[in-house]
């Protein structure tokens, strides 16, 4: 069997997630300011906060599609079809059996979670790096996600793939799971999913 090699997918992943995360410091500190221009008035504290989490989404929305499309070219073989705006969506609102959450449902939680932690905490401030922190986190496994996905629907709309090959990253941080796995074949159809958030085991297709 032979695969058809391919880098390490997430080198795309790494620079979409940078990007992202500049986005957000810029996003998460115009927050701050004009929230405490006002003094953290409560009712001000939740339409900034309303604000910046549809900010974050839309850059979100932005430059996964980006990754997405440029990832599906990158992947060999991929067919004709690169994601679009609907395909994205529909995986952010899917249920993720990794995450054991759906992304939409949790963008919201965590702009809850934000308004509430400013507006009952002395440290307004740190709230701000709090909620920062946990939004990286989210970019972060969702870049990943997106990343493994959009190089499925390359294999598969190429229409030749009918197994593909666990690759792991082959360091210290890879899980046993992950070790026992490392050169398996598993039918396109039939991939487990991958035992825990961040993890860059990608998946090779066999010709």
């Amino acid at each position: 069997m032979n695969c058809l090699e391919n880098k390490n997918p997430y080198d795309l992943t790494d620079k979409a997630i940078d990007l992202l995360n500049r986005r957000a410091v810029k996003r998460f500190e115009d927050a701050k300011d004009e929230a405490a221009q006002n003094g953290f008035d409560e009712l001000n504290v939740l339409e900034v906060t309303r604000t910046l989490y549809d900010q974050l989404r839309k850059d979100s929305q932005d430059v996964f599609l980006e990754l997405a499309q440029e990832q599906y070219q990158a992947s060999e073989p991929h067919g004709e079809e690169p994601p679009d705006l609907a395909w994205l969506l529909a995986l952010l609102a899917a249920y993720n059996a990794v995450t054991k959450v759906i992304y939409d449902n949790d963008v919201d939680r965590k702009r809850q979670y934000t308004a509430e932690g400013i507006n009952s905490s002395t440290a307004k401030v740190t709230e701000f790096r709090r909620g920062l922190h946990y939004w990286a986190d989210l970019t972060a496994t969702y870049g990943d996600i997106v990343t493994d996905e959009s190089t499925l629907k390359a294999y598969r709309d190429a229409g030749v793939v009918k197994k593909v090959k666990w690759i792991t990253a082959g360091d210290e941080k890879v899980c046993e799971t992950c070790r026992e796995r490392n050169g398996k074949v598993y039918s396109i159809n039939a991939i487990p999913p991958k035992p825990h958030r961040r993890c860059r085991c990608w998946l090779e297709a066999v010709k």
